[in-house]
């Protein structure tokens, strides 16, 4: 072989050679933005696995609020109908007064 075609594969070897550190470059920059990511998504982890603990005590909390809210309800209802006795034995007696007064 004769020396200028060794120069020019040796030229075309360090062009592919300057090809490779190139592309090398770049993929290690996709594998930083990869570790990247991962960081990422391990945090966004932590983050649900917090956000799934809070909204299961809200949610026991909504449980717990609302059977009370029942108990309310059921318990306002039964005053009612105290209060509506109550109010009708009222009037009874008045009735009674008004009309022992009158016999007097």
């Amino acid at each position: 072989m004769s020396e200028q075609k060794l120069d020019l594969i040796l030229k075309e070897l360090g062009n592919i050679n300057g090809r490779l550190d190139g592309i090398d470059q770049r993929l290690d920059g996709i594998d930083h933005r990869f570790n990247g990511i991962d960081q990422r998504l391990d945090s966004h982890e932590g983050l649900i696995t917090q956000l799934i603990s809070v909204v299961k005590s809200t949610n026991e909390k909504v449980t717990v609020i609302q059977e009370e809210l029942l108990e309310l309800k059921e318990g306002q209802s039964r005053q009612d109908r105290i209060l509506e006795s109550l109010a009708l034995h009222s009037l009874e007696q008045e009735t009674i007064i008004r009309e022992l007064k009158r016999i007097k």
